[in-house]
């Protein structure tokens, strides 16, 4: 029966906690019924199709099962289920489509006769077949030979499945096209048919066999002189021939007659009941198989978490149950289980992680192929952030049980890579915390002291680094993008490296340089890791290098500078990385107030820009005047105009804002104004 407990909770753990209903139909039914469910009433279900839609802020996933069962549950909010999630509500709901089928098959089972009542009571498949077989020949007693034929996909044949009385010993080897022979023909035909008297019908094309068949027919029952009568009957499920049983009248007297045919007409629509039930039994057996089995993985991963065995053991375990070579990748630190120089098919860490980020969140696993083999990448995802991977040789298909405990399996690991995350993370603050106490103590040996608890080298020539992804809206992403940064830079920067960690949107880094030639490669690298990480991650990161100094009491002054000229980066909307020796005059407007900065622009450009009939010349001949470093004549050839032209907006200039260009305050005035304007951009042109 279906399982509304553990329905709910599932919707729950996906965060849906609006009521919900169960709608059922089939075709034995003329509207939906409602079958599980809370809420107002909804009148009307309609007929979905979509598998997903949204009317009237309801969600409606509508789920098809065998038989035109038809499943449609009614969410009371807009939402979007994905595929995996979807898949699970199908399984979650084959009990009620299961529950319901069999009880409308068991009505009719009720109304057959008791010979039939006997063939609908053997549910599993391959013995049914016999059971049909022989429950036929006891109420047909003329015939004394019966067969069941079925289609092989794989051979493109007709088989034997299934036969009694006078067996022929070859006939379960003989494979019959579709249009060859008595066989081919049943199938064709689609309706039951007596034949009695078959040497007509021996010259005809259509009942000819091939010699491989002819080969395995005892001739001692030779068609058709040992054959007086037969009979064929397709059975049909759904509408469509899923096998043909074939009676045939060899040793007895009598020839099977019309009533033969017709009884025969009549069991053959219950067998294909018997038959659609005992496959409906067998489907939700292997389905309650696989629900224990999904149970038993799901405890086995959920008891090696809690006990904190690790991934390691995780993926011993996960090995085990599907038999294949698997690697375990953590991406946000680029390490792999097992340890290994380097991932399957030669692939790079970044190389591996850009290639999922462009496969998206709907396709559950990828498959590769390449000269070291194929191999299955399974994404480990929390939300929209990948956290890692599993790679998988594909040395065969992946089967239910697989895909079951590679789904259970990455469940645990992106719960296990959260808690690492997580542990990483109080780790940093705590760096952080003694990191600012060096920012701050002025006692020597305390400095010291904290400085040796950091792993602090005293007395060595030391850098701050600061660096800043801009513009992150979802935490996730920004701490997963900050945990791998900090795993690119000690990988790339390992020998330098005094102290880093993260904050928020910052990675501060404190590095170490024995000579000081050596600034200028490290500067390389940092410059080469942003324009990757701008590049391959299309994200904004800006780092600001504070200046070289000897000995731990510098460290506060270094990581002030490079906090300036972080902000210099960002007032300017730049990424990459600067140097504070490089951001020259701008040092003094960094913390400078920038609603004030913009008064300050105003103040000169306000009056030039509203004097009228001017179309702002007189803004441009002023900032063309300072470029040209107050050259008249170069400022002239520039705007393409007269010098005496030029002399008389200058002379306008000085009119407009009450000032002289001999005097050298109201000039620094001017020239600060335009450097302003040019640099910081502040106020349009």
């Amino acid at each position: 029966m279906f399982n509304r407990k553990f329905f709910e909770l599932f919707l729950n753990q996906k965060g849906i906690a609006a009521p919900y209903q169960i709608w059922l139909t089939a075709p034995e039914l003329p509207n939906f019924i409602l079958i599980e469910g809370s809420g107002e009433l909804t009148e009307q279900i309609p007929s979905c199709e979509h598998s997903q839609s949204i009317q009237d802020n309801k969600t409606c996933l509508s789920f098809n099962y065998p038989g035109n069962y038809q499943i449609t549950v009614c969410l009371f909010q807009p939402l979007t289920i994905n595929d995996a999630d979807f898949q699970l509500i199908y399984h979650l709901l084959h009990p009620c489509y299961a529950h319901y089928a069999l009880k409308a098959s068991q009505y009719k089972i009720d109304k057959i006769v008791e010979s039939i009542r006997h063939t609908t009571s053997v549910l599993d498949v391959e013995d049914l077949y016999s059971t049909i077989l022989a429950n036929t020949i006891d109420v047909i007693p003329h015939a004394d030979l019966g067969t069941l034929w079925f289609y092989d996909p794989a051979l493109n044949r007709y088989v034997c499945k299934a036969s009694v009385g006078n067996v022929i010993p070859g006939i379960r080897k003989m494979r019959f096209g579709a249009d060859e022979g008595f066989v081919g023909y049943a199938f064709k035909l689609r309706v039951p048919e007596l034949f009695t008297n078959l040497s007509k019908l021996m010259d005809q094309d259509k009942w000819r066999t091939s010699d491989e068949n002819s080969r395995h027919w005892d001739h001692r029952l030779a068609f058709p002189r040992n054959v007086k009568s037969m009979v064929t009957a397709p059975i049909m499920i759904d509408g469509r021939v899923e096998c043909v049983m074939i009676l045939c009248q060899i040793k007895t007297k009598m020839l099977l007659t019309e009533q033969d045919l017709q009884l025969l007409q009549g069991f053959t629509a219950q067998l294909g009941i018997a038959m659609r039930n005992a496959r409906l039994f067998t489907n939700l057996k292997k389905q309650n198989e696989l629900l224990v089995k999904r149970d038993d993985i799901h405890s086995t991963f959920t008891k090696l978490s809690l006990q904190n065995m690790g991934a390691n053991r995780m993926i011993r375990e996960l090995r085990r149950m599907i038999d294949l070579p698997i690697f375990f990748v953590d991406l946000i630190e680029n390490e792999s289980i097992p340890e290994t120089k380097g991932l399957p098919d030669q692939k790079a860490y970044k190389e591996l992680y850009n290639y999922l980020s462009s496969l998206g969140e709907k396709a559950p696993y990828d498959v590769v192929e390449s000269e070291y083999g194929s191999h299955y990448l399974y994404p480990i995802r929390t939300g929209n952030v990948i956290l890692g991977c599993l790679i998988i040789r594909a040395r065969r298909q992946l089967n239910t049980l697989d895909q079951i405990a590679l789904e259970q399996a990455h469940s645990i690991l992106a719960l296990e890579l959260v808690k690492k995350q997580n542990l990483v993370e109080f780790y940093y603050k705590k760096k952080r915390e003694l990191f600012n106490e060096i920012l701050q103590i002025k006692d020597v040996e305390l400095l010291q002291l904290k400085a040796r608890e950091l792993g602090i080298k005293e007395n060595a020539d030391l850098i701050s680094v600061i660096f800043q992804f801009y513009d992150f809206a979802e935490p996730q992403v920004l701490e997963a993008h900050v945990h791998r940064l900090i795993t690119q830079i000690k990988t790339e920067l390992s020998p330098y490296i005094q102290t880093v960690f993260g904050y928020n949107n910052e990675v501060t880094l404190l590095a170490g340089i024995p000579k000081s030639s050596q600034f200028a490669v490290i500067k390389k690298k940092l410059t080469k890791l942003l324009v990757e990480w701008t590049k391959n991650n299309n994200i904004q990161l800006g780092a600001g290098m504070g200046s070289l100094y000897n000995g731990i009491h510098y460290i506060e002054k270094s990581y002030k500078e490079a906090k300036n000229a972080l902000a210099y980066l960002k007032s300017r909307k730049l990424s990459g990385c600067i140097e504070y020796s490089e951001i020259g005059v701008n040092r003094l407007f960094i913390n400078q107030n920038g609603e004030d900065l913009d008064r300050y622009v105003k103040d000169v450009f306000d009056p030039l820009s509203s004097n009228q009939g001017n179309n702002n010349i007189l803004e441009q001949t002023l900032l063309t005047y300072f470029e040209c470093n107050r050259s008249a004549a170069q400022t002239a050839k520039k705007l393409h105009v007269h010098i005496n032209t030029l002399y008389h907006r200058l002379k306008k200039i000085e009119e407009t804002l009450q000032i002289s260009f001999e005097s050298t305050e109201n000039v620094l005035r001017l020239q600060l104004a335009c450097y302003l304007r040019e640099s910081f951009g502040r106020i349009e042109s």
